[in-house]
């Protein structure tokens, strides 16, 4: 899509080239296998000398273990595992909630499907915009009332957004223009079709103060190659502000991020090209090759099955089956299995609390908080759902729209296999206490929340008085014999 004709209103920013590429690789795993078969080579490069029939067919074989959905899915699904909490929102932003887009979707599914693209794609988008009347300056909220006009919720994907600009106010960055591209139906007779349309929404300061002004172009028919769009359509809007909310995941710089689940596609690009070669392997492998040592090619066409017989010219000759070792079968499967555990891996990583960089200053005299990747950006999803019920609020006239709250409690951290063989050592050396084990047991749900170390402890002392008429000796019966009371063991 990207133009460079100055007069186009398609004209693509500097940000968005930059971007592009990741975004349409990221969706292309996460639409699956029938999208990369699709791409052909960009994602399943042809091998040298493949002819294009062996190609082909491979390709068609080829399936997709996607596991950048089944992540970004877990990911998506812990901050909404509970609703949406709300403070201090206007009863009038309260009744747009239940039907947000006007599409008959609540906040609760909008915010979710703006949070999944957002983290997908390193940020996402949401205009809050307004039914466009003509005598909106005159109109009073009992006006809009009477024909139920409110303001709604619009999603915009960030491969919609090709071009922004801002600048900073007062230390704010304040969003000077965006330029979106939609698609409208149209109809033509008993026909429908999508025209593609750009918005393209721009902040002016004139006499009559600050506000936006929204300008439409479509296509036009052309003699020339070239696309040729026009404007069809200008009006204001009342808002002093572009109602534009961009929720990063991974901010590095205006409308430029890094997906978090980027790398966790490229594992997966490598495990659907490691996948495709070992069946394409194992094809081959499943087959062995009949082979004649001594013979001659006498031009006959070599019949094999039942009711038949073989033979060879030379009396020292002999058929025999040439099959394949299976050691480079092996080796491609232990990729596969070392690639769908960096996978693994992968996801967990995002879910483990770090030391917390953007406050620590802030809050080092405190606590020695930490928060995990998936903790930050939930944190900075909730500031832009606050931030599209401020717009929201304004145009409705109020002061305030309230705050949105959302869940940081994700439960325990998952514990590996790896990692619970360290802690038995650890405390089979005695490295650690018998209290910190199970402590950190608790903690990754291995014990029920209501398990009580102390009072655990207690009754394990009880026990050993009652079996060995006295305390429990030192190791906690890791490894020990003890003696009853009758001398026995």
């Amino acid at each position: 899509m990207a133009e460079k004709d100055p007069k186009s209103p398609l004209t693509t920013s500097a940000a968005y080239d930059c971007m592009i590429a990741s975004w349409q690789k990221i969706q292309t795993v996460l639409d699956g296998t029938e999208a990369l078969r699709e791409a052909g080579t960009t994602y399943l490069p042809q091998h040298a000398n493949e002819i294009q029939d062996v190609y082909d067919e491979r390709l068609a074989c080829s399936t997709l273990f996607n596991m950048t959905k089944i992540t970004l899915e877990s990911w998506v699904g812990r901050p909404f595992s509970d609703p949406i909490g709300f403070d201090m929102v206007p009863p009038k932003v309260q009744s747009v909630l239940d039907d947000i887009d006007l599409l008959g979707n609540d906040v609760h599914v909008f915010a979710r499907n703006w949070f999944k693209d957002g983290v997908a794609k390193a940020f996402s988008h949401v205009l809050v915009d307004y039914p466009r009347v003509p005598d909106r300056e005159t109109r009073t909220v009992a006006d809009d009332n009477a024909q139920n006009l409110r303001p709604y919720w619009i999603a915009i994907r960030p491969e919609q957004l090709f071009f922004a600009s801002a600048e900073i106010v007062d230390g704010v960055e304040v969003l000077r223009e965006v330029r979106i591209l939609e698609s409208i139906k149209m109809r033509e007779g008993f026909a429908e079709y999508e025209v593609p349309q750009v918005r393209r929404i721009i902040l002016v300061d004139d006499e009559t103060g600050r506000h936006g002004v929204i300008e439409l172009y479509r296509e036009i028919k052309s003699r020339k190659k070239k696309k040729d769009w026009e404007m069809v359509d200008t009006y204001d809007s009342s808002l002093p502000v572009i109602p534009l909310v961009t929720f990063y995941a991974d901010r590095q710089d205006f409308m430029v991020g890094k997906s978090p689940v980027e790398d966790l596609a490229d594992l997966n690009i490598a495990h659907w090209q490691s996948t495709s070669d070992q069946r394409a392997c194992v094809t081959v492998a499943r087959f062995p090759l009949l082979a004649l040592s001594g013979g001659t090619d006498d031009n006959q066409e070599l019949v094999i099955g039942p009711n038949r017989w073989l033979w060879c010219p030379d009396a020292q000759g002999r058929y025999y089956y040439v099959e394949h070792g299976g050691a480079a079968l092996e080796a491609g499967r232990m990729d596969l299995a070392d690639l769908e555990r960096q996978m693994s891996e992968y996801g967990a990583e995002f879910l483990k609390k770090r030391p917390d960089r953007e406050t620590a200053t802030a809050r080092a005299l405190d606590s020695a908080e930490a928060t995990s990747p998936l903790q930050d950006m939930v944190m900075r999803f909730a500031d832009a759902l606050t931030t599209a019920l401020h717009y929201t609020a304004q145009w409705l006239n109020l002061e305030g729209g309230g705050k949105a709250l959302l869940s940081t409690d994700f439960g325990p951290e998952e514990i590996t296999p790896q990692e619970l063989d360290i802690l038995k050592e650890t405390r089979k050396n005695r490295d650690i206490s018998r209290k910190a084990f199970l402590t950190e047991l608790k903690r990754r749900a291995l014990l029920a929340d209501e398990y009580d170390i102390d009072a655990d402890a207690q009754l394990l002392e009880q026990e050993a008085m009652d079996m060995f008429g006295g305390p429990l000796p030192e190791g906690d019966g890791e490894g020990a014999v003890h003696e009853d009371n009758t001398g026995e063991e």
